[in-house]
């Protein structure tokens, strides 16, 4: 069960609250943070600013909007040296007002296109070559190991001139050289600073009379933060609009996985473009992006009707995931209600529509749905990673250098977001969504992290993020002696997120 409130609350702020239980939206106090599925009075929101995904062919180059070149374009495909194999270049443009930092958090999704499947939560084993002793060494590589970073005004000529200044460089089907399948990949995009800047527009601000604070019409479906006007503010000072969606998830979970196939009851009609965060764990440690032991993690996962599969292709461990309630199917037309309450049979619901929403709404219609909890953050911030020297396996490796923080998990499903800040020698400032490699070194027994990995592990109430810089991220045998290849770019800093879905 679930309380909606609409209008002045008990302090005289105008608001949208909804919370949980028997829980009075209009007294609750607003530090009790737990106790609201969604509160428009929270001034750091989270939201998605777009989800895009390119064609996996043909394999050509192509530009986006049509007719623009390397001089103008938003969006630019160019194959690489190997069949199926692409680089993605997107400049900041592309996405227009949705994105409002030059660095943002970022995902990208893997999807097979043989059958559709989700694979981002993939790490492999592969050996490099022997030396004259038959030793050589292995490594264990996640499937983003690859990814190539977001970048502050990137200069570099290699993918056409001019260079592509603010924005995203990612490859395409890199895994198929571990399985020789094909993929799409899709870039989500966060409505959040991958740097140390701070959140736009995430300070309260005073309530000033007549503002128009709240527009809940069969024209507008708009809320204000605090001490904002409706018709006035800019896109990081609403709440909420059609355009600006909280993140609700629409189902969470944190369960024993078994090796093969387990089928999730979502209890909403979910497509295959609908998005997941999924960790998949080992020994109780909750580790992100993958599990820290050197072990080969394989999950793959889809959707279909109201169902999550998840097929754990390894042996049996845990997994935390969300399901959110976003994916690529556009707005729908038609005259459905911008208020509209009803019951699905086991609760009353209210949902805040886009305008010109059709029943049934797709995700795109539906603003707020109080039956799914918005993410809140619960910890954000910023920490500078010191510099390293250049280790040589096996005689020296860098264990890790690591930082803790604390939040409060009462009464919430904790998870976790965060990027690592680079600094390249060509590429100038950047940052990378995280990935992680573990290296096995010739000698068959030394275990390290490859340079530019990283880790966070997750606890209830607070969360420790690891790195390994100095570390080689390949061992090669060549003119009879062990060479050690080093990244060009190193991590500079974490920017990290602990978010929190409240629990029911």
């Amino acid at each position: 069960m679930t309380k909606t409130f609409i209008g002045i609350d008990s302090v005289g702020e105008p608001c949208v609250k909804i919370t949980k239980g028997e829980i009075d939206p209009f007294s609750e106090p607003d530090a009790n943070k737990s106790s609201f599925l969604y509160n428009s009075k929270f001034t750091t929101d989270v939201k998605i600013a777009a989800i895009d995904s390119t064609p996996f062919s043909p394999n050509s180059t192509t530009y986006w909007p049509a007719g623009t070149g390397n001089a103008n374009y938003q969006k630019k495909k160019m194959p690489g040296s190997v069949a199926g194999f692409s680089y993605i270049m997107i400049r900041n443009a592309y996405f227009g007002e949705a994105l409002p930092y030059d660095l943002p958090v970022y995902d990208l999704k893997y999807q097979r296109l043989s059958d559709g499947r989700y694979v981002e939560n993939f790490r492999v084993f592969t050996q490099g070559a022997e030396d004259g002793n038959g030793q050589e060494p292995g490594y264990r590589t996640m499937i983003g190991w690859m990814n190539n970073g977001w970048w502050l005004n990137d200069g570099q000529t290699f993918y056409g001139s001019p260079p592509l200044g603010n924005g995203i460089r990612y490859y395409t089907n890199t895994f198929g050289a571990f399985d020789g399948g094909s993929y799409e990949i899709k870039l989500v995009v966060w409505r959040l600073p991958a740097t140390n800047i701070p959140l736009l527009d995430s300070e309260p601000m005073p309530t000033v009379p007549g503002l128009r604070a709240v527009e809940i019409t069969k024209d507008f479906c708009r809320v204000a933060k605090p001490g904002y006007d409706t018709r006035t503010a800019t896109p990081t000072q609403l709440a909420f609009d059609s355009s600006g969606r909280p993140l609700s998830v629409i189902k969470a979970g944190d369960i024993a996985l078994p090796s093969g196939l387990t089928e999730i009851e979502v209890g909403y009609p979910v497509d295959n473009t609908t998005i997941c965060d999924m960790l998949q764990y080992e020994n109780g440690v909750i580790s992100y992006p993958v599990s820290g032991y050197f072990t080969d993690t394989r999950c793959e996962y889809w959707f279909e009707g109201t169902k999550l599969y998840i097929n754990n292709l390894s042996g049996p461990c845990r997994v935390r995931y969300l399901v959110l309630s976003n994916n690529q199917l556009p707005p729908t037309s038609g005259n459905n209600k911008v208020f509209h309450q009803f019951n699905d049979g086991a609760q009353d619901v209210v949902q805040f529509l886009r305008p010109g929403a059709a029943n049934p709404p797709n995700f795109a219609d539906i603003v707020l749905d109080s039956r799914w909890p918005a993410i809140q953050i619960l910890a954000e911030g910023y920490r500078t990673i010191g510099g390293q020297p250049q280790y040589t396996p096996p005689n020296s490796v860098n264990a890790g250098q690591s930082f803790t923080i604390g939040f409060n998990g009462a009464g919430f499903f904790p998870f976790v977001k965060y990027m690592t800040v680079m600094s390249d020698a060509d590429a100038g400032v950047g940052a990378k969504a995280p990935s992680a490699r573990l290296i096995e070194s010739y000698n068959n027994s030394t275990r390290y992290n490859a340079g530019n990995s990283s880790f966070c592990i997750l606890g209830s109430n607070q969360a420790t993020f690891w790195t390994y810089e100095g570390n080689p991220y390949q061992e090669r045998w060549t003119n009879n002696a062990w060479a050690f290849d080093y990244p060009t770019s190193r991590i500079v800093g974490i920017r990290y997120y602990i978010l929190g879905i409240p629990t029911t």
